[in-house]
């Protein structure tokens, strides 16, 4: 059974705070994209998650992950893509109940495939949301992602494009190169920005980032990854490692930035296994 995201938040926690072993991970061009290898091990399992990112495909995203329980030796083929949308949008829930300023009201989630339903669910199990913004290229897809939060019992409607009062959780979970949201986003709104991985990629503008009070990295790989960071001098971004355990309480927006690490499959997999 696949763990609740709050369970997942908090094994990512324990994680972050004890530490595990993981390489950066490997990036390969092909055709209409890149390949992705992703290894990880700590003193119960050993695993290696294979992805392919191509934009123009539908999916866009495929992966693959292969688990190891050191104790025995089981090798276990998991289902890694259902893993990955659930630890990234409980990274961005564990993110979001220790750094947003306002933890009630509003979400505009910018992308509505399976990342975005995901931090749906993750953001309705922890936190308190008054009601939910989608903005996407597909209107069927849009429509499909409204009606998941109407039957999660939450108000729902397409973004038109101003920024309501009680906005205060953004993510963007899209492939787009360009900024999907302006900068002029309300003070005080947590931004969680989980679909680009290259430094040529940037789902938010540089003057959002630049303007917050708070920026935070997953990792220390995400500083050389993520768009958003590139150019930010080092002592403006925080790892989000440092600030778990004696949080901060920023009064402006906080911007965290995720491009993912297999440290986070880790924890994902050792709370699915209960290992």
């Amino acid at each position: 059974m696949t763990p609740s995201y709050l369970e997942l938040a908090e094994a990512i926690r324990a994680v972050l705070l004890k530490g595990a072993r993981a390489p950066r991970r490997q990036v390969l061009p092909i055709p209409g994209g890149q390949f992705l290898v992703m290894p990880a091990a700590d003193d119960r399992v050993a695993l290696a998650k294979l992805v392919t990112v191509r934009p123009e495909a539908r999916p866009s995203v495929f992966a693959e992950l292969w688990v190891q329980r050191l104790d025995t030796g089981e090798v276990l083929h998991l289902p890694a893509e259902e893993l990955t949308v659930c630890r990234t949008a409980a990274l961005s829930l564990l993110a979001a109940r220790t750094l947003a300023p306002r933890q009630k009201g509003a979400l505009l989630l910018v992308g509505a495939g399976r990342q975005a339903r995901g931090h749906l669910e993750a953001f309705r199990e922890g936190l308190s949301l008054t009601r939910v913004l989608v903005k996407g290229r597909s209107p069927e897809r849009v429509a499909a992602l409204l009606e998941a939060a109407r039957a999660l019992g939450l108000a729902a409607e397409p973004f038109a494009g101003r920024y309501p009062e009680d906005l205060a959780f953004v993510v963007t979970a899209t492939t787009s190169k360009a900024p999907v949201v302006s900068a002029d986003l309300p003070e005080g709104v947590f931004v969680a920005a989980v679909g680009s991985f290259t430094p040529d990629a940037r789902e938010l503008p540089e003057a959002l980032v630049q303007r917050a009070a708070l920026v935070v990295a997953d990792t220390e790989d995400a500083l050389a990854e993520a768009g958003e960071l590139q150019g930010l001098p080092r002592g403006r971004i925080r790892l989000l490692a440092e600030l778990v355990e004696n949080p901060p309480r920023p009064r402006g927006t906080v911007v965290f930035k995720s491009t993912g690490h297999a440290i986070f499959d880790l924890a994902a997999v050792r709370a699915y296994l209960k290992a």
